[in-house]
């Protein structure tokens, strides 16, 4: 990190912040695909994968909107306090920043394909999101590691 202690404290801030973020969203996607019902977590897993929640063009635009903003947004900030460190190189960070940024497009894209009824199956849903949250574990685990 650079000289100022100053930059730890936002840092420090975004951390939990981000995790919680995406805890809950992993969470509202789980339970609007019905995980609130009486099944377990593996059942719900399995109906995502054979057969996913119907989704509307206007459900598309009324998620991915919001979606696209926030995701963009907390790369954003996070990429961007990775400029601060001194134990990280500028070449990974912008590696690891937009492999995350392409991995949030190819979750929203994975819920555009099934919108439209291009995919049967919610395989692609799954691992769009895995990915994405790998992703982005791995800048916000950069981003601590640069505290």
């Amino acid at each position: 990190m650079k000289d100022s202690e100053f930059y730890k404290i936002p840092i420090a801030y975004l951390l939990p912040y981000s995790v919680l973020i995406v805890a809950s969203g992993v969470w509202l996607f789980l339970l609007s695909q019905g995980l609130d019902s009486a099944q377990s977590l593996m059942q719900t897993l399995k109906d995502i994968f054979y057969t996913p929640e119907a989704k509307s063009v206007r459900g598309l635009i009324e998620v991915a909107t919001p979606h696209l903003f926030a995701m963009g947004m907390l790369i954003f900030v996070a990429a961007h306090f990775m400029l601060f460190s001194t134990r990280v190189s500028k070449k990974t960070t912008a590696i690891v920043a937009l492999m995350v940024f392409g991995f949030a497009l190819f979750d929203i894209l994975a819920y555009f394909m099934i919108s439209f009824g291009w995919l049967v199956s919610g395989w692609m849903k799954l691992l769009a999101m895995v990915s994405f949250v790998s992703a982005l574990t791995l800048l916000l685990s950069l981003l601590a590691f640069s505290l």
